[in-house]
């Protein structure tokens, strides 16, 4: 797909204060990264009766520079070590995504993947 989608489990009943600290903090680590262009991340859902995420469910998209920019040797699979090696935080466990795949996903099965 070109880019991530970086979806931690945190723990259960995370408060909204905790979820934003999280967020920002994994998305400036995520960005300090050579490969990735953007970082846009969200915590909890809209308010919406469609849309069933807890505050502790963090979405992060993260879109990628062309594989061409990356430094040589680097792939998606050393890319995501990387990734997780860096974002490293107590009560948080790093998934590593690949952003539609996981949206059709979510919509067919109802429940995050």
């Amino acid at each position: 797909e070109g880019d991530l989608m970086y979806m931690p489990t945190t723990l259960p009943g995370v408060g909204i204060g905790e979820a934003r600290h999280i967020l920002q903090q994994t998305d400036k680590l995520i960005a300090t990264m050579p490969e990735v262009e953007t970082v846009f991340g969200k915590a909890g859902r809209a308010d919406t009766a469609t849309d069933p995420a807890p505050l502790s469910m963090i979405e992060t998209v993260v879109q990628l520079k062309p594989e061409s920019e990356w430094p040589s040797g680097m792939t998606m699979d050393k890319l995501k070590t990387e990734l997780d090696r860096l974002v490293q935080f107590p009560g948080l466990t790093n998934t590593w995504l690949m952003p539609i795949r996981t949206r059709i996903d979510m919509l067919s099965t109802g429940i995050k993947t």
